[in-house]
């Protein structure tokens, strides 16, 4: 076994407890043996030829150490504000969530969470503060937390198999550990309709800014980062804005989930021209990046809360008429078009799925393995195929996972929705919030990335645990 495959499996082991029980001794255990399988799978990766995290700070020691030492009292200052006002975590992870960072390090580009994973950084600190001092709180996922815990461990253990060993480490290390671990302690806090409503206004602030930057690139015919992009609009009949995202599609789906939010208050609150008027400003930036699976999500999420509000007669119809003229649609577009073309290349990549499956029925590919086992008998082997796994969830997970790791991924979302469809005082507030996941899951069926999302993670976490019950004096921060 490789350094990257121990340190993943006991990250992933330690993930457990933390997910599923109230036991401050099992709680430590797990917490530790996820720091150590943590480190161990980062300096593991830290060695491999095309480390994206690996940094060569010899020329600039003193800005190297002045960085470190930055971030450290940041995280220290952090974690005292954590351990003063707990709920600060879910605010500080909704205001990073979507922020990523283009950092080119050893000859790579990548687009990483620095800022959310500043956050989880403090989640470390005051999670061990905690458990050491008695005053942790016990996770509220339930089943959730089981489903959750059984399918990163999974996820985790395909590594022994994968075909590319190096790039399901870096998804493990960037997005299945570290999401995990801030999914156990928002698990924790018990947010009230107050706590959401901050977070909320967060969310809100932010889509503003992006629309306003949206607004912005589309009049100035400017675009920020994204290189294909600027390239693409050399041939396009139409310009496509990114706003302060790298992806165009990344930033509509975060506008999609916003405008699903706002639409929940409509729906289940009460409907005012200015939330109105607000929701068609955020949709019009929305628009503007031209992401067909972020309308589809918002298409989908808006028939969904609907259907929670809307007489059930009605709901069937509107779904029998979508039905019928999106096949029509189809039909038509597929007699002038190629199942290719209409589809933006999504046939082939199922196509790819369907390869890697017939080749691994069982245990799948591994994590990360999609993407070179869809080419492995090709002219080019060794290469991976350029956005093999980019583009659908459900199929990237059989492929990779196998049939065991569908089942546990179709029962994380299973019980995620059967925890928001349950009766109880707090019920509107989760559906709300289911809706925004479906938003998410949604776009994931079209463009890979529910897992690797952190709002997808922060959604099921607010799921689990959100109450409508008056916050105790002692909780009240301070």
């Amino acid at each position: 076994m490789s350094g990257a495959q121990i340190g993943g499996i006991v990250a992933a082991a330690g993930l457990v407890p933390l997910l599923v029980t109230a036991d401050r001794r099992l709680g430590l255990a797990g917490l530790a043996a996820w720091i150590v399988g943590y480190v161990v799978l980062m300096a593991d990766l830290l060695h491999a030829p095309i480390a994206t995290l690996r940094v060569d700070a010899t020329d600039r020691p003193l800005l190297a150490a002045a960085g470190i030492v930055l971030v450290a009292a940041g995280i220290a200052a952090g974690a005292f504000v954590a351990l003063r006002w707990p709920i600060a975590v879910l605010l500080a992870a909704v205001a990073t969530a979507s922020a990523r960072i283009p950092v080119h390090t050893a000859g790579e580009d990548a687009k990483l969470l620095l800022p959310l994973y500043v956050v989880i950084a403090v989640v470390v600190a005051v999670m061990g503060i905690e458990l050491l001092t008695g005053r942790a709180r016990p996770p509220a996922l339930g089943r959730i937390g089981w489903a959750a815990a059984g399918f990163v461990l999974w996820t985790t253990v395909s590594l022994l198999w994968s075909a590319d060993e190096q790039q399901g480490a870096v998804q493990i290390l960037f997005f299945y550990l570290p999401f995990g671990l801030l999914l156990a302690y928002l698990a924790t806090l018990r947010p009230r309709l107050t706590d959401l409503r901050n977070a909320l206004g967060i969310q809100v602030a932010l889509a503003v800014v992006f629309a306003g930057v949206a607004f912005w690139q589309f009049e100035a015919k400017h675009i920020f980062w994204n290189q294909t992009i600027i390239v693409a609009h050399q041939y396009a009949s139409f310009f496509r804005v990114n706003s302060l995202f790298y992806d165009a599609s990344v930033y509509a789906r975060f506008m999609a989930v916003t405008i699903v939010l706002l639409a929940g208050l409509v729906v289940f609150r009460r409907l005012t021209i200015p939330l109105v008027a607000l929701i068609a400003v955020l949709f019009a930036g929305l628009y503007l990046a031209y992401s067909q699976s972020s309308l589809l999500a918002l298409a989908a999420a808006a028939t969904i809360l609907g259907a929670f509000a809307w007489p059930r007669r009605l709901v069937i119809g509107i779904v029998a008429v979508a039905l019928v003229v999106g096949l029509a649609g189809l039909a038509a577009a597929l007699r002038t078009n190629a199942a290719h073309d209409v589809t933006s290349g999504r046939t082939t990549l199922i196509d790819y799925g369907w390869t890697v499956m017939k080749r691994h029925p069982l245990e799948g590919a591994g994590i990360g393995g999609f993407a070179r086992e869809a080419v492995a008998e090709t002219s080019h082997p060794g290469r991976r195929a350029k956005n093999a796994a980019s583009h659908t969830t459900p199929v990237t997970v059989i492929a990779e996972l196998g049939p065991i790791g569908f089942a546990l991924y179709a029962g994380l979302l299973g019980t995620i929705a059967l925890r928001a469809l349950r009766s109880g005082t707090d019920r509107l507030p989760r559906l709300t919030l289911l809706t925004a996941l479906a938003a998410v899951a949604a776009s994931s069926l079209f463009y890979n990335a529910y897992f690797e999302d952190p709002a997808s993670w922060i959604l099921t976490a607010l799921i689990a645990t959100v109450t409508l019950a008056p916050r105790p004096r002692a909780e009240a921060p301070a």
